[in-house]
């Protein structure tokens, strides 16, 4: 009977924790959801960074036992989702080079941005923003430099009326998202430099690309060059009469990096 007694009131305790914890797990696993939930509502995307961190290979950073570890960890990859957020949905990416781009969204997948609270963000903002013009410049070196000297009308010491350039689809016909990014580079300098607003980074040249009938042999028409993209990669960008002055600009800054360079579309020295 002793036995009985012990037994039935170790059971009792047993139960009335299993619903406790049950209580607990279904609250937490309620609120989860809800800031899954909420961070998709803000970052406008269909997939949860917390829920992936959680049920991914990132869950051995989830220590029950060592909670504000886990929390922490947690942080940095929605902070990453939300600097992506705060980066596409504020038009920033305007002013950013093809370049600074890159390196930005590599920090954003490694979850190696700064934390995403107000100070860093009006400072990363205002950085960014005083360094535009530096930026949107580095764009078309980057480009310039892109450019491969095997064809005739591309010139070592400046970009000429026509020039090609390699690798915007790869061997499968993908369009390449870092070559079509130079391309908005140089749309943009071009859009300032002819004291045009600065076009939508969203509906940029891999859109226009991509959007083809074809992608090969697709061409695409801009207010500054007409491009056209070829089977094995290339595209033979024409720029427009009522370019060559702005065009001239962009050989000016091409000049101030490489002293030895022509700048001027006629032979002058810039």
């Amino acid at each position: 009977m002793g036995a009985d007694l012990i037994l039935t009131a170790s059971i009792k305790s047993m139960l009335e924790a299993r619903d406790h914890i049950r209580v607990n797990v279904s609250q937490a696993m309620q609120l989860l959801h809800d800031a899954t939930e909420m961070e998709k509502l803000v970052t406008l995307q269909r997939y949860s960074m917390l829920e992936s961190f959680l049920t991914s290979g990132h869950g051995h950073y989830f220590m029950l036992s060592r909670p504000q570890e886990t929390v922490d960890a947690v942080m940095k990859h929605v902070d990453a989702q939300f600097w992506s957020a705060v980066m596409d949905q504020s038009g920033i990416r305007a002013f950013m080079s093809a370049k600074r781009q890159a390196e930005f969204d590599g920090m954003i997948s490694k979850a190696e941005t700064p934390p995403f609270e107000m100070d860093t963000i009006k400072a990363t903002f205002a950085d960014l923003y005083e360094k535009r013009a530096d930026m949107m410049e580095d764009g078309v070196v980057d480009l310039f430099r892109r450019l491969s000297w095997d064809y005739r009308t591309n010139n070592p010491v400046r970009m000429g009326r026509k020039i090609i350039v390699d690798h915007i689809l790869d061997s499968w016909g993908t369009v390449n998202m870092r070559v079509t990014d130079m391309l908005d580079d140089l749309v943009r300098i071009l859009s300032v430099y002819d004291g045009k607003p600065i076009p939508e980074h969203r509906n940029g040249m891999y859109s226009a690309i991509s959007d083809g009938p074809m992608r090969v042999n697709t061409e695409v028409d801009t207010d500054y060059f007409r491009i056209k993209v070829y089977k094995k990669g290339t595209g033979h960008i024409t720029f427009h009469e009522r370019a060559t002055p702005l065009l001239n600009q962009c050989n000016r800054v091409i000049a101030r990096r490489y002293p030895h360079t022509l700048a001027d579309m006629n032979g002058r020295t810039a």
